[in-house]
């Protein structure tokens, strides 16, 4: 009994702790988080100059000029507006972690004086911001730091250092062509293996106009001008070259040229030289004296010539816009058509029948099956300068189908399938070329076309 009532006491008084700590401990304000300081008070959005001064380095000013920034020193060229948009974004949200004195007598013993970098952003309405980084901490986790003309020193986070620490190379806008993939509209490719001209239809599809009319692949076009447009120098090589300079890095006359149109009717050409030792290539844009290093990857993909971005499938099929198929055999001619019913709970779902030459169900799986299978089927080659159909057996196609699409942006396709020689071919709409396909699949499409 006595060993019961020491059992009780204690829970009484862990209860009346836990009470204590939920009702008075947690209503406490918790040291941690008290809000930290602001290094500087500043709005980046009425910033209107920037000056960074590096010890023992150029001073670089920056100067907004409406949207956009440019640096008026060490040189007078256009800035990388997203470089320093991320200065001043770092800066407006930078916290004072500690403070390490607020009466400092000797702040060289910081690396403040001088220091390291001094930033000063003139803004707007206000008066300039200022702040001075200097030394790392002994844990090198945080830089010092202070307000110039105060004798308080604290700290920043280290990792920040590389924010303000800068070269003018850091801050110019590299961006060698300023153009948006979504607003080319053409594309002339000159160089070994050859030159090949790239233009963009009313439905954003991509075609060959040069050197023959034949389909492009969508993706591997969309990677070229993701390429382009986010293509950036490297290192400047020269400003003004002189013109033997120009011949000793491959653009008198350059190795290969790209030359985009662009919606506006604007276009810009990018010449492309030879490769310096880190096979980096020498780069200009036609009409401007700036020679640059480049990565690489473009050359190296231009270098592939047409054959990287044509349509190696016999067609790129989306499955659900397919709204009818057509058929044609030297046995006759099918048509099969899509339509839409909502099941028990009211979601949309697809059926396919057989509507010529007589009324049939067809198992949708089938119909889906094939369409895949139209998108699987590849060329193993392209005779780009044909004859006549019946050296391909296309005089009389063991088989021609048609697409209908669900959608008036999107016309009908078509392709053809002939046999000649134990090799299967394929004609298809707008396309100049034969395709030589890789048989077995082609005489797999072709036994499914016949079971449907």
């Amino acid at each position: 009994m006595k060993q019961f009532w020491k059992t009780g006491l204690v829970l009484l008084v862990l209860i009346g702790l836990g009470a204590y700590m939920w009702f008075v401990e947690r209503k406490r304000p918790d040291a941690d988080d008290k809000p930290k300081e602001k290094a500087v008070t500043l709005d980046k959005a009425k910033a209107r100059e920037i000056v960074l001064a590096r010890a023992g380095g150029e001073e670089i000013r920056l100067v907004r000029q409406g949207d956009a920034w440019r640096m008026t020193a060490p040189q007078d060229v256009p800035a990388d507006a997203s470089a320093v948009d991320a200065i001043l974004g770092s800066l407006e949200s930078l916290d004072a972690e500690e403070v390490v004195t607020e009466s400092a007598t000797d702040v060289a013993q910081f690396g403040l004086e001088p220091p390291r970098v001094a930033v000063t952003v003139t803004l707007e309405d206000a008066g300039p911001a200022r702040l001075h980084l200097g030394g790392k901490t002994p844990d090198e986790g945080a830089l010092y730091a202070r307000i110039p003309d105060r004798p308080r020193v604290f700290t920043v986070a280290g990792y920040l250092e590389g924010s303000f620490d800068k070269q003018p190379f850091d801050l110019r806008d590299r961006d060698v062509l300023h153009v948006k993939r979504d607003a080319v509209t053409r594309l002339a490719a000159t160089g070994d293996p050859g030159p090949f001209t790239l233009v963009r239809d009313a439905r954003g599809e991509w075609a060959f106009a040069a050197p023959v009319s034949t389909r492009a692949g969508r993706w591997t076009v969309d990677g070229l001008l993701g390429t382009l447009e986010g293509l950036r120098m490297e290192k400047v090589v020269s400003e003004t070259p002189a013109a033997g300079d120009l011949k000793a890095w491959g653009l008198d006359p350059p190795a290969r040229t790209v030359t985009v149109t662009l919606a506006d009717g604007v276009t810009r050409t990018l010449e492309i030289g030879a490769a310096d030792a880190d096979k980096k290539r020498y780069a200009r844009v036609a009409g401007v004296p700036l020679v640059v290093l480049i990565p690489p990857a473009l050359a190296d993909d231009l270098a592939k010539g047409m054959a990287e971005y044509r349509a190696k499938r016999l067609l790129d099929v989306a499955t659900y816009e397919v709204q009818a198929i057509e058929v044609e055999t030297p046995a006759g001619k099918r048509a099969y058509q899509r339509s839409s019913v909502k099941d028990k709970d009211g979601v949309d779902s697809y059926t396919w029948k057989r509507t010529a030459p007589d009324a049939k169900d067809v198992a949708t799986s089938a119909v889906q099956d094939l369409l895949f299978e139209v998108g699987g089927v590849e060329a193993l080659e392209f005779v780009d300068r044909p004859q006549a159909p019946a050296a391909y057996g296309l005089e009389a196609p063991a088989v021609k189908v048609t697409l209908r699409h669900d959608t008036e942006q999107k016309p009908p396709v078509w392709f053809a399938l002939g046999r000649r020689d134990g090799a299967v071919y394929a004609r298809r709409m707008d396309d100049e070329a034969v395709l030589k396909l890789d048989p077995a699949k082609a005489e797999g499409l072709i036994k499914k076309l016949g079971e449907l």
